[in-house]
């Protein structure tokens, strides 16, 4: 009798033993995708962020060319237009350095920023035609910014297009060289004030 009755009792611990073993995995699991859920809706937000600030920094590569180019025409422009997305330059070089934690300078881009956009407004103001020198300078910027939007146009814009391509660019795949070149460049050409002092 008493034997009848362990094995009764071996017969239930069994299967609630397996029960609980399969809830527990079936909730590690469930745990573990959430995770992995949550870390591929950060990349989502990030590479959308780091898209943002790449076309922000192509428009404002677009708008000194086109003011370069204008003035060179003998045009005038509209002030503050050339300044308008130089922050999406700032924010796409900064976005890189959280991949590998490295110190950004921001003073120096905005110092370059601000050095030609205040030297294009200085042309702007300037009366009756273009001297050999601003004209020399303005060929130069558009040099200059030309070689570093071709740069930026190796981005892969259209990852915006699809989920998995945003978390990509979220993850640091495939782009953390292009503002690399652009620091290397822009280090390079730091003295891009007109007139220079």
């Amino acid at each position: 009798m008493e034997q009848e009755h362990q094995s009764k009792k071996r017969s239930y611990a069994l299967p609630i033993t397996l029960l609980l073993l399969v809830f527990s995995l079936t909730g590690n699991v469930f745990l573990y995708s959430q995770s992995l859920q949550g870390e591929q809706n950060d990349k989502y937000d990030k590479g959308i962020a780091i898209i943002g600030s790449a076309t922000k920094a192509s428009a404002y590569y677009q708008a000194v060319l086109d003011n370069a180019g204008a003035l060179l025409d003998g045009k005038d422009t509209e002030a503050g237009t050339v300044i308008r997305n130089a922050s999406g330059l700032v924010e796409f070089l900064q976005q890189s350095h959280s991949f590998d934690e490295s110190k950004f300078d921001s003073d120096q881009v905005y110092d370059y920023i601000i050095d030609v956009n205040n030297s294009l407004q200085y042309i702007n103001e300037q009366d009756g035609t273009l001297t050999e020198a601003e004209a020399s300078y303005l060929k130069s910027l558009k040099d200059v910014y030309a070689s570093q939007l071709a740069v930026l146009d190796q981005f892969q814009f259209e990852a915006a297009k699809s989920r998995s391509g945003s978390i990509q660019i979220g993850a640091g795949i495939g782009w953390l060289d292009i503002p690399k070149q652009l620091e290397q460049s822009i280090s390079g050409h730091s003295s891009m004030k007109y007139p220079a002092q």
